[in-house]
């Protein structure tokens, strides 16, 4: 694998061309919905169907991911058995870190955020992206120093229910 950069467009592009569902949240969600801030990993929920998580397996793989666990860096094929368990995957990838979301408390099921999901374009790719309400409950949930700071941001940034990457 190449020395890791973050090129999230195109790790977005791999993914829709793929046909991968996934739901975006984390940083970039928060992006979308007005507040623009650094990430360095795209943060998603997969559709837990074992074809969709198939599809994401197989366009991580091609872009040289590797389940990190712990500080150790994994076979390629473990990708497949971590997505498939539900669990919290972070997967390196030569377009950047894909925080793959499942089996977390704090973090809905897909068909819960698939139901107040937007569509967003991002940079010419359109995903859906959580709803600002379901982010910001993922947000006080986890209640890490940065993710309050992004609680009120998003406050102050937001006068309308209108992701900043609609219309």
């Amino acid at each position: 694998m190449t020395p890791e950069v973050f090129r999230p467009r195109e790790l977005l592009e791999r993914l829709a061309s793929a046909q991968v569902r996934f739901i975006l949240v984390g940083g970039l969600a928060v992006g979308a919905w007005g507040h623009v801030r650094g990430t360095n990993d795209v943060d998603l929920v997969p559709d837990p169907d074992p074809a969709n998580l198939q599809r994401l397996a197989a366009v991580l793989g091609e872009l040289g991911g590797r389940v990190l666990v712990e500080g150790r860096s994994l076979a390629p094929g473990a990708i497949t058995t971590f997505l498939r368990v539900g669990d919290k995957t972070l997967v390196r990838t030569e377009l950047g870190a894909v925080d793959v979301l499942q089996g977390l408390p704090q973090v809905p099921r897909f068909e819960e955020l698939a139901a107040g999901a937007v569509e967003v374009d991002l940079g010419g790719v359109v995903v859906q992206v959580c709803s600002l309400e379901d982010l910001r409950a993922m947000k006080r949930a986890a209640g890490r120093p940065h993710d309050l700071d992004d609680l009120r941001a998003l406050e102050e940034a937001h006068s309308e229910d209108a992701p900043a990457g609609t219309g």
